[in-house]
């Protein structure tokens, strides 16, 4: 790894990475924060994402499947805390950072896609993965590897007439159903989760700078982070966008 490892990663991660460094000095995690208060450090919003996660999983040693494993912190704390924890990702790059944190873990690189397992999961997990797998593969691959599926992420919630590249929630339900998976638990989280990108868009322009001269931006690139996150701000505040934890048993 570099001595910047945010360097390392792809384009935006390695923004939000430098950023989140930089202002936090440590970085456990890449995924949204679930905020309860203004001001709140984003680390402690990130650890009650977290902790939302760990309280619905069954107690250890169950065997469990991270996919997207992120900066693999919370593959870490599962394998740590006695569970049979594996993780998936296709990128390399994020591998090579988890096993410079964290030694030996059971990671794999693999796309959920193709991921094969002799042994079936008590849970799978996705954690701000699932947006960026077909939902009708997802759920037909899960049903090979589990009978339980929780997932964190964020949801086009309808058709307002804009393009998008998250999932819309009423497919996923479906595509769910169509594989024989049962919804058990939807929570709304998106006012929670929706200051993470004020995080980020109040801290784009004043590193911009920094982020032209460490990283190889452009002005026009940063730009262009500004421009989005405003906008995506604004799909959170107008509905379009939604945060959700899901549940699903299969029937």
């Amino acid at each position: 790894m570099s001595e910047l490892p945010y360097r390392d990663f792809y384009y935006p991660l390695n923004v939000f990475m430098y950023i989140l460094t930089n202002e936090e000095r440590s970085v456990q995690y890449l995924h949204y924060g679930l905020f309860e208060r203004e001001g709140e450090p984003i680390g402690e919003a990130q650890e009650r994402s977290t902790a939302m996660l760990l309280e619905r999983l069954p107690p250890a040693p169950a065997r469990l499947l991270d996919v997207g494993v992120g900066l693999a912190t919370t593959l870490e704390r599962l394998t740590r805390s006695g569970y049979d924890a594996v993780g998936i990702t296709p990128d390399e790059k994020q591998i090579a950072m988890a096993r410079e944190r964290y030694g030996s873990l059971q990671i794999h690189c693999a796309g959920f896609e193709d991921f094969e397992s002799a042994q079936p999961f008590d849970v799978v997990i996705f954690q701000e993965s699932s947006q960026y797998i077909d939902a009708q593969t997802l759920f037909e691959r899960a049903h090979r590897l589990t009978r339980r599926i929780i997932v964190l992420d964020e949801f086009a919630m309808g058709d307002a007439g804009v393009a998008s590249p998250l999932p819309l929630l009423d497919r996923f339900l479906i595509a769910a159903e169509s594989s024989g998976f049962s919804l058990t638990e939807s929570i709304d989280l998106t006012e929670k989760a929706a200051p993470t990108i004020d995080y980020f868009i109040a801290r784009l322009p004043r590193y911009r700078t920094r982020l032209i001269a460490d990283i190889g931006l452009s002005d026009a690139q940063v730009d262009e982070l500004i421009a989005s996150g405003t906008n995506y701000r604004e799909l959170y505040r107008s509905g379009v966008y939604g945060y959700r934890l899901l549940q699903f048993a299969r029937t």
